[in-house]
């Protein structure tokens, strides 16, 4: 038994390490998880935290029962903390109620065990070191400091009678000043925070990003305020006015590169989980691209290409089709009407085309059942309308309509459709290569036996079985003569998220603050009549539709539209928008703040000081108020407000 001497003493180091943990991970989530852009209210904050610690918690330590209390507390921010830092090394985000609310996983396993299955390190070990130690040492388990005491910093604030489990609070006038003075530090932070912040309402930030809400207010406000915004949303879907163009608009968006023949037929893939960096890959002198090895070389070919992703797949289907920017926090398939947006299918169909979806995932996944007519296909063909006979999987394993099989009926409706007199535009999105790549017909792959890990071992066999089921897909349409009148586009909707020492799915960025790099993808654009050649010029998937629309010889643009074709010469910065939205521009990467572009990184060997003008910056800020306006319209009362 600890004499009381050595129980004081103990619980002082105890009570150190305590507020240390909670004050390291506590900055941890503001500056690299949330991204609070003002240091001086975050200061100001912490001062609050010493004082409100040193004078009103770490007096209760004597006692064993608020001991346990109190560490069940920690154990909770811990996990909170936990929860926080893993999505946001997968996402990029911090873990919104939305996100726990409408995440919808992959359908038949969790959206947790996907994360769990990229993002967990043993490394990460170190963030419940401090409740390891708390525990070991016995913050909730010793005994109650049994005679009168001044534990802690400030004397005379609580003690035990003895011999009874009883705290008396002893409250003097020193007492009373301490807490003026904590409520001075609460105000002076608020306040500070709301000048550097541009004096803006709690509505007005929320809606402005959560890192600048955060800043001013911390995060139980923010998620307060997201809680509140989010279960006060309309049940009735809102459409969206799409009259507010920003000036962005007003530059030009197409080049006239090339005019393909009239009525060309149009053909997007949307490859699952397609790293740039697999192509020309090879495992000990196997390659596990072979037959998109061979197309690269025949295709015009974007090598700084990128993928829209904030929140799940779906922001690809939007990027590419509707020529906007996704934003964080919003499930537009779901939460909005679409069917005033102009996008690439209703385009085409202007022109006399076709248009057709091809998924082989349940069609109300992503409520894509409801998006896809809104956004102008006739027909959308998911898995119901395939079987596997080919390469069956059994259900217990699979995930979906397995894409052999899937590529290769969609043929056949091609060919229908190529029958009929007025050209298609198909756009098929595929499955099998969906974390965690163990969804391939086993016999139907080669073996990259070498590999020692396990996640990239399937990895690899999971590209080799798409890799295949592109080529016979390909192959039949040659022999049927619909590729000599056809334009090929292949992409992806992100990286694989692999982060191994055998293989690395991301490009190399040098980065001095934690936030998401961009997925680098693929791009692939291939016809008879387009002479293979490999482009050094960034784009992304809102880029696409500009591209293919300006292949296909169209004079003008949508208003709506903010991508630009990727064949004109002049190269703007790509904005992704997270919660603080990221710009890329010339391999440097940046973080918008309020009025500024604070640069973050830059591509490995490939640093250089760049000029961005005030004018494009302005420009910048321009879309991502548009985006938001538009995307985040069903918001609750919060959206509400700020109008």
């Amino acid at each position: 038994m600890l004499d009381n001497y050595r129980l004081e003493k103990r619980l002082q180091y105890l009570s150190l390490m305590l507020f240390l943990a909670f004050i390291i991970k506590y900055n941890y989530l503001m500056l690299q998880i949330f991204y609070a852009p003002s240091l001086t209210a975050l200061t100001i904050r912490n001062l609050f935290f010493v004082i409100f610690y040193l004078k009103f918690v770490e007096p209760l330590l004597i006692s064993k029962k608020i001991r346990q209390r109190l560490f069940f507390m920690v154990f909770l921010f811990s996990f909170f903390f936990v929860v926080n830092y893993w999505y946001n090394r997968y996402f990029g985000n911090f873990l919104s109620i939305s996100d726990l609310v409408a995440g919808e996983g992959t359908g038949t396993f969790s959206m947790y065990q996907v994360l769990f299955t990229h993002i967990f390190k043993f490394r990460d070990l170190i963030i419940i070191l401090d409740l390891a130690l708390l525990g070991l040492f016995g913050l909730n388990s010793l005994p109650d400091l049994r005679s009168i005491t001044n534990f802690g910093l400030w004397s005379h604030s609580f003690k035990v009678l003895p011999n009874e489990n009883i705290m008396v609070k002893v409250l003097p006038n020193e007492n009373i000043m301490v807490f003026a003075v904590i409520v001075l530090l609460l105000l002076t932070q608020v306040a500070a925070g709301s000048l550097i912040m541009g004096d803006f309402s709690p509505a007005e930030l929320y809606q402005s990003g959560s890192s600048y809400l955060a800043a001013v207010y911390g995060i139980l406000p923010l998620y307060t305020m997201e809680a509140y915004s989010y279960f006060t949303r309309s049940e009735e879907k809102p459409r969206p006015e799409l009259e507010d163009v920003p000036y962005y608009q007003k530059q030009k968006q197409l080049s006239g590169f090339k005019v393909l023949p009239k009525n060309t037929n149009v053909i997007l893939i949307q490859v699952e989980s397609l790293d740039a960096k697999i192509i020309d890959y090879e495992q000990q002198g196997k390659p596990v691209t072979p037959f998109l090895n061979s197309l690269k070389a025949e295709s015009l070919y974007f090598e700084n290409f990128y993928a829209q992703k904030v929140n799940g797949s779906f922001d690809a289907d939007l990027s590419t089709l509707t020529s906007l920017y996704p934003v964080n926090r919003s499930y537009v398939f779901r939460d909005i009407d679409l069917s005033g947006f102009h996008s690439l299918p209703k385009l085409l169909k202007k022109r006399g085309y076709q248009t057709l979806a091809f998924h082989n995932n349940d069609r109300d996944f992503f409520n894509r059942a409801e998006a896809y007519p809104d956004l102008g296909f006739d027909h959308f063909y998911s898995q119901r309308n395939f079987r596997e006979t080919i390469f069956p999987v059994s259900k217990e394993r699979g995930l979906g309509i397995n894409d052999y099989d899937f590529f290769d009926a969609s043929t056949e409706l091609i060919k229908e459709a190529a029958a009929a007199d007025k050209p298609f535009f198909a756009y098929l999105i595929s499955l099998t290569s969906h974390t965690p790549f163990n969804f391939y017909p086993k016999a139907a792959v080669e073996d990259f036996a070498e590999v020692n890990n396990n996640l990239v071992h399937n990895y690899f066999k999971s590209i080799s079985f798409l890799d295949k089921s592109l080529q016979n897909f390909v192959y039949k349409l040659e022999e049927a003569g619909i590729m000599d009148n056809t334009l090929l586009v292949i992409y992806s909707d992100h990286e694989s998220e692999i982060k191994t020492m055998e293989y690395e799915s991301g490009r190399d960025f040098t980065l001095w603050r934690n936030v998401k790099t961009p997925y680098h993808i693929p791009l692939f654009i291939k016809h008879p009549q387009l002479q293979a050649e490999i482009f050094s010029r960034e784009g992304t998937t809102t880029d696409i539709a500009p591209t293919v629309l300006d292949l296909l010889g169209f004079q003008e643009l949508p208003d709506q539209f903010v991508g630009r074709s990727l064949f004109l010469e002049q190269e703007d910065p790509i904005l992704f928008l997270h919660e603080t939205p990221h710009v890329l521009k010339d391999g440097q990467l940046y973080i918008k703040e309020i009025e500024e572009l604070l640069k973050v990184g830059y591509l490995k060997n490939q640093k250089r000081e760049i000029e961005i003008s005030q004018e494009k910056i302005e420009e910048l800020t321009e879309i991502i108020n548009y985006m938001r306006s538009i995307f985040m319209i069903n918001q609750g009362e919060i959206f509400k407000e700020v109008e």
